[in-house]
């Protein structure tokens, strides 16, 4: 029998002794079912909630990516006629200053080009060395904006991983404090120094299990919102997007309060008044758990997005700067004569306001955060 040596890199065909008919690429499929995960209509793709802010310049690549926020301005008061008109003072808010993370994903495959060469075509498709590499890359992009969700409750100095940001490192007052704040918070703090506030959706301290009640809670507590002067800010009035994971029954009941023309499993006639309400479904395996933290575990999460107001250079303030973009190369190196693929990326993902956001943990108990 004779052996087809491929090497210790590509152990899949170490000591194969025959052709086959067919191969399963495992990477490949998986890679498609993740991308079309779809439950009760449910979409998988995140990254369409997230606005992309490429590193691609006309002053060429970028380094730090800076979002400053402003709000009006402190009481303007009154004059009477003739009178001196009051001073009134700008109000800034804060500043998010996104940095190059110096951490690309970046893989290579080196292969002899005398291998390559003798390969028969079945087995260059089984291996294709660089799709390979390409799917590991769309893997994270795919899940990455998850992550974002999955650390909604984790303060952003605990974040497991520099690619991950969160609001304010520039803090309120100029005075460069980190705000620190958590994207579902009980204490959102205003520039004017006014009440915090709350986009976490709770009953009596609770988070609340995702149920019609609880979805209109979460519409009513972004109907309070206030900005930074603490003027009227209201946010979840019209169609939202749900994300959340395939777990508890959430994207069931997402799906009868959406579609359902009279309200859900009583025996009055009431009508659904909620019919219409979701917009889009995102739900995806990534959500019971993070990726980067094995501790963070939270599969009854639920959020609610307002995708109606969106800002025109932030969109929904849930940002990708991508800083390095997905780059694939095949190469020669000649003085060993190889053949090498290689592909690399980098970007950071995170949150810059959250107004536009209203979550819970949805586990029916305290919530301290």
């Amino acid at each position: 029998m004779q052996e087809y040596e491929q090497g210790a890199l590509d152990v899949f065909l170490v000591k194969v002794r025959a052709d086959f008919d067919a191969v399963v690429n495992q990477a490949a499929a998986s890679m498609s079912a993740l991308e079309k995960c779809s439950i009760l209509g449910s979409s998988p793709l995140a990254d369409a909630l997230f606005t992309k802010v490429s590193a691609n310049t006309f002053e060429g690549m970028r380094a730090v990516w800076r979002h400053v926020a402003t709000t009006g301005v402190k009481d303007l008061g009154t004059r009477k006629a003739g009178g001196l008109y009051p001073e009134t003072e700008f109000i800034r808010t804060w500043e998010t200053a996104v940095f190059d993370p110096n951490q690309q994903t970046a893989d290579q495959v080196v292969i002899p080009e005398e291998r390559d060469w003798k390969e028969a075509n079945m087995y260059k498709e089984a291996l294709n060395r660089g799709q390979k590499i390409a799917l590991k890359m769309r893997r994270e992009i795919l899940q990455d904006p998850f992550e974002v969700f999955n650390l909604a409750f984790t303060l952003p100095t605990d974040y497991p991983n520099v690619r991950f940001f969160g609001k304010g490192n520039r803090g309120l007052d100029g005075n460069f404090t980190p705000l620190n704040e958590r994207y579902i918070s009980t204490q959102h703090a205003r520039a004017d120094g006014g009440a915090t506030q709350s986009n976490a959706v709770l009953s009596s301290g609770n988070a609340m299990v995702f149920s019609e009640t609880a979805f209109w809670a979460a519409r009513e507590l972004g109907y309070t919102f206030k900005d930074d002067v603490g003027d009227d800010d209201p946010r979840m009035t019209g169609s939202v997007t749900l994300v959340a994971p395939n777990y508890g029954g959430i994207l069931k009941v997402a799906k009868q309060l959406n579609d359902s023309e009279w309200a859900i499993e009583t025996a009055e006639n009431q009508i659904n008044v909620h019919r219409g309400a979701i917009v889009s479904v995102k739900s995806h395996p990534a959500l019971l758990a993070s990726r980067y933290n094995p501790t963070i575990s939270n599969p009854n999460q639920w959020f609610l997005i307002d995708e109606v107001v969106r800002d025109p250079e932030v969109g929904t303030n849930l940002e990708c700067i991508e800083f390095v973009p997905q780059q694939m190369k095949v190469e020669r190196l000649n003085p060993n004569d190889s053949i090498v693929f290689k592909g690399k990326q980098e970007y950071c993902y995170g949150w810059t306001d959250w107004r536009n956001g209203v979550g819970t943990p949805g586990t029916g108990t305290t919530y301290t955060g």
